[in-house]
């Protein structure tokens, strides 16, 4: 059930303490850590200190972590600052960029209670914001410029109880994340967007034998979405999420598994910005969560030395598509119908010491997907905008102990893509690439050497403009181009 409220409601302030991390950011200006400093550690209890740095970032994470007999805490801070230029892409037509300047606080408590031997109690709460002052310059004009906070809060507790074969998990958790936006010439927000969400969840596993296991689920779980500009726009509702899953171990080295499982994607607050600027008060065509079924299987297979090989299978149902569609006189994300996914996951892990390479690990990824939705503005059956039909990366990586040496060669393979909009269509080539990285850190300085796409990493672009919406199939321009996607990376990093 979903429902649309566009009665202005007032926001509550979101303000982290971070003053643990504070001090850290304090020490982090004087010296640049890599790794985590502990100044305190006796009798279960630790302080560490992590001041880190590079070109256009400073900051500092702290923690404070105690152990009393069944109990285990921690509690960490992290203080950043930084700047740097947004994408061109976000600048203004006839501005300059002024360089931005952002700052992020986060802080996070994390505990277990191990109630007795077969029952826990775990608790965790994460409270984070991010500050960006972005400011733009033209010529022979006043600068003009935003002030951005993104808010994120989060709060989970969830006990687990074990009897003989049999487990149980119940817990709940609660979220909210919001994004504010104001000129930086005034003191009150232009805009704001926010997600919050409820969630109640349950397990129950059982092992008849050591061979099988049964798991099934529920979920009862709540998203409320809004926008607040000239009017304040929202959208709610409430939805049961049920799962069920068979473990089998035919042999030693095997492992099946089925699952069946209710999906929801919750609109996110960006997406339904969009839809709120150009729906007309009062409508009640918000945008759905997406949501249907998904089927899986999946196969682990452990190989002789220490390699493992895994494949899974799966099938998405789903009721509700996502994507940009007709809204009014323009486009905004909205429900567009129902859709379907099938995807094949290969896995390998393999370490390369049985072939006379010791420290060297081979691993590769290949996802294979295809999918299907009706296309809003033609009609006609296409897969979901942005994805592609391939992905594949081969890692080889390795050490060298005696040397402290780290090395590694990445291949990677992207399938084509095709973003589709109401006038316009963007399609983008595969495209494929081999890059690598090295660090060596025998001493107490450590230098690292990145490149990505040292060979390859190019795609061709292609954008087809249509005069009015592509149903009428009036092509007015063409624009082809090549991205190329490199970079070298090269950082020294000092321990205190």
């Amino acid at each position: 059930m979903t429902r649309v409220d566009t009665r202005t409601r007032r926001a509550s302030t979101l303000q982290a303490a971070c003053w643990l991390a504070g001090v850290g950011a304090a020490a982090g200006l004087a010296a640049p850590a890599s790794a985590q400093q502990v100044l305190v550690q006796k009798d279960g209890a630790r302080v560490a200190l992590e001041p880190y740095g590079a070109a256009s970032q400073l900051g500092s994470r702290a923690e404070i972590a105690a152990e009393q007999g069944p109990l285990d805490a921690s509690l960490e801070a992290a203080l950043e600052r930084g700047g740097g230029r947004l994408n061109l892409g976000d600048t203004p037509v006839g501005m300059v960029q002024i360089p931005s300047s952002w700052r992020s606080e986060n802080v996070r408590f994390q505990a277990r209670w191990a109630v007795s031997s077969d029952a826990e109690i775990n608790i965790a709460a994460e409270n984070g914001a991010r500050r960006a002052n972005n400011g733009f310059s033209g010529f022979g004009v006043a600068g003009d410029g935003q002030l951005t906070r993104d808010e994120t809060r989060s709060a989970q507790i969830r006990a687990v109880a074990r009897l003989d074969r049999l487990e149980a998990q119940l817990g709940a958790e609660n979220a909210t994340s919001a994004f504010r936006v104001r000129p930086d010439d005034t003191t009150a927000e232009s805009s704001r967007n926010w997600l919050s969400s409820r969630r109640l969840f349950g397990k129950l596993a059982w092992r008849p034998s050591d061979r099988v296991s049964l798991e099934a689920g529920q979920a009862v779980q709540d998203f409320t979405v809004g926008w607040r500009g000239a009017e304040t726009i929202t959208s709610s509702g409430a939805y049961l999420t049920p799962n069920a899953a068979v473990v089998l171990k035919p042999w030693r080295r095997t492992t099946w598994r089925l699952d069946a499982e209710q999906t929801l994607t919750p609109i996110q607050p960006g997406q339904f910005a969009a839809y709120a600027q150009l729906a007309a008060t009062g409508t009640g065509a918000a945008p759905q969560p997406d949501r249907g079924w998904r089927y899986g299987a999946r196969v682990e297979q452990k190989l002789g030395g220490g390699a493992t090989l895994a494949a899974g299978v799966s099938d998405w149902r789903l009721d509700s598509v996502t994507e940009l569609g007709p809204v009014g006189a323009g486009e905004a994300p909205v429900g567009i119908g129902p859709g379907g996914r099938q995807q094949l996951d290969v896995n390998l892990t393999a370490p390369l010491a049985p072939i006379g390479l010791p420290g060297a690990t081979l691993a590769g990824d290949l996802t294979l997907r295809r999918s299907h939705v009706q296309d809003p503005f033609t009609g006609e059956r296409r897969a979901f905008s942005g994805e592609s039909p391939y992905r594949a990366e081969l890692r080889l990586s390795g050490a060298v102990p005696a040397t402290d040496l780290n090395w590694s060669l990445v291949a990677q393979a992207d399938g084509p893509q095709t973003l589709n909009q109401m006038s316009q269509v963007t399609n983008l080539g595969p495209t494929a690439g081999l890059g690598g990285a090295v660090s060596y850190g025998a001493g107490p300085v450590r230098v690292s050497l990145e490149l990505e796409n040292l060979i390859g990493g190019s795609r061709e672009v292609t954008t087809y403009s249509y005069a009015g919406s592509r149903a009428d199939a009036a092509l007015a321009d063409v624009i082809r181009r090549n991205d190329d996607s490199r970079a070298v990376r090269i950082s020294l990093k000092r321990a205190m």
